[in-house]
């Protein structure tokens, strides 16, 4: 089955540079300690994502440092998704600006395909995209990955080895350990792996080997896992200042949960999981998850375990907007029965389904299990079948 990926390479710097145009022309770095993501010009003098910040900032002294803010990243990159589910019914997240579709039983060709994606998301968001196309996810994805970002290429079905044989094993999604290994061994190319017995190869390197081996040459059947939606609830809050006092977020939080429980989306739907974000004053954001033991369906009653949540993992810098999303609405309280709750109930109904069985023309053979020698080292002999003997 045919499958394009999408990349949209150093996705963080994009989506930075559509948020501060006025970084359009800088180097950028962003991370906290170590480098999260870099634009192509930090490349350029050597900075690798998860170099210490210090390091890279050696190497780009000019550039601006920004920290990131990877709930803002994941909604922007929640957007493309649901995009890009408009122009195929199958759609896998493979990470921040990494995203499979299925082509299957698109009427058009594939060609055609990944040149309208790259253009359509540039139309729509400005990203500057690449398109690979392939049977199997990982050459597609390498076919993304080896273009530059504008460009599209497409591997003809059964071409899948030939295309990745000179490639570098660095395309293999593996761990450092791994690649440590094959460099060892002189395997520098996909070729130098695909050529050797796979027995051999996977008696090597033990349960990775194999699937080492299928991707270096080309065999990937691992299905597009489909990205699923559910409906949410979302409310904003932008502060007239910059909020410091516990108190003033705690006001502002339980106004975005009733305004947010009160939304005709909601209608009257149980809520089982709340999430709270925060965008502070000199960059980054903040997220705080709150699930709850069972669905809520009133505001006050999510309000106090929000409140909790928020007093145990306040945010740490001054906050200048805040913001509220429902999650999990359903219609039913999923309030968990206790396992034994109507016990004697249930067991008259077993026993009388048993006496109705037994008056049918066949005899029914039904078991119960009874304790014959609990002590026993035998697990055989703790216990026995017996029949099912209903009370008159």
């Amino acid at each position: 089955m045919p499958i394009a990926c999408l990349s949209i390479p150093r996705f963080a710097v994009e989506v930075e540079r559509r948020r501060r145009p006025e970084l359009s022309a800088r180097l950028i770095l962003i991370g906290d300690a170590a480098v999260f993501d870099c634009s192509l010009g930090a490349e350029s003098a050597s900075v690798a994502r998860g170099m210490r910040m210090s390091e890279a900032i050696g190497l780009c002294h000019r550039a601006a440092v920004l920290l990131s803010d990877i709930p803002y990243y994941k909604r922007q990159f929640d957007e493309v998704l649901d995009f890009l589910m408009e122009l195929s019914p199958e759609v896998e997240a493979g990470g921040l600006g990494l995203a499979y579709l299925s082509l299957n039983g698109l009427p058009v060709a594939p060609v055609a395909f990944a040149e309208g994606l790259v253009a359509s998301l540039h139309r729509r968001f400005g990203f500057m995209a690449a398109a690979g196309v392939a049977c199997g996810k990982f050459p597609a994805r390498v076919a993304a990955v080896v273009v530059r970002p504008g460009l599209t290429k497409v591997i003809p079905a059964g071409d899948e080895a030939s295309f990745l044989a000179p490639l570098p094993v660095s395309h293999l999604p593996f761990g450092d350990a791994l690649h440590w290994r094959l460099h060892l061994l002189g395997l520098e190319t996909m070729a130098d792996i695909a050529r050797l017995p796979l027995g051999a190869f996977q008696q090597q390197f033990g349960p990775e080997g194999k699937r080492c081996w299928e991707l270096a040459s080309g065999l990937d059947l691992e299905p597009l896992v489909p990205r699923l939606t559910e409906e949410t609830v979302v409310r904003r809050l932008q502060l007239p200042a910059p909020a410091v006092n516990i108190e003033a977020i705690y006001m502002a939080v339980e106004r975005l949960i009733y305004a947010a429980y009160g939304d005709p989306v909601r209608g009257g739907r149980w809520v089982r999981k709340v999430i709270v974000r925060a965008n502070m004053e000199i960059g980054g954001a903040w997220e705080l998850p709150v699930a709850f033991r069972e669905a809520l369906s009133n505001p006050r009653d999510a309000w106090f375990a929000v409140k909790t949540a928020i007093t145990r993992r306040p945010p740490d810098r001054p906050v200048e907007e805040l913001a509220v999303e429902l999650i999990g609405l359903s219609s039913e309280s999923g309030k968990q029965a206790s396992m034994f709750e109507n016990k004697g109930k249930l067991w008259r109904q077993i026993e009388e389904m048993m006496r109705q069985l037994r008056a049918g023309q066949s005899a029914a053979s039904v078991g119960k299990v009874v304790e014959v020698e609990p002590w026993s080292r035998i697990p055989e002999r703790r216990t026995a079948l017996a029949d099912f003997e209903p009370s008159a």
